[in-house]
């Protein structure tokens, strides 16, 4: 990486620190773009709320093999944030299901594992 220098930034405007690497901050960014795929949450960017449940559950398949690479080596606050937010993406893709109706993407029974 590089650092900015002050031609980069012509305002004056310091530049924005990158936040620590945590296994939290990990969490929270996976947990954040499932809530934008859920339209639950607007695109910073655009400004605008889209719902792409494959996207949100392409979300939530990622923190699931998360919690599958990490089994056992986790802090318990981590496992335990892991959990809650796997537990409420979980819940709203159900919710967000029944609400498309009966041509809606599908869980099965036991959960948003993928079917193997």
């Amino acid at each position: 990486m590089t650092d900015s220098s002050a031609s980069d930034n012509p305002a004056g405007i310091p530049p924005l620190k990158a936040p620590p690497a945590t296994f939290e901050f990990l969490v929270q960014t996976l947990f954040t773009q499932a809530l934008m795929a859920f339209g639950r949450v607007p695109n910073p960017i655009t400004q605008q709320s889209l719902k792409n449940l494959d996207t949100a559950r392409h979300f939530i398949d990622t923190l699931e093999m998360l919690g599958k690479k990490t089994a056992g080596n986790l802090e318990q606050d981590e496992q335990r944030l892991l959990d809650e937010v796997l537990h409420q993406l979980r819940m709203t893709y159900m919710q967000e299901q029944s609400a498309s109706g009966p041509d809606g993407p599908t869980l099965p029974v036991e959960g948003l594992e993928s079917e193997a």
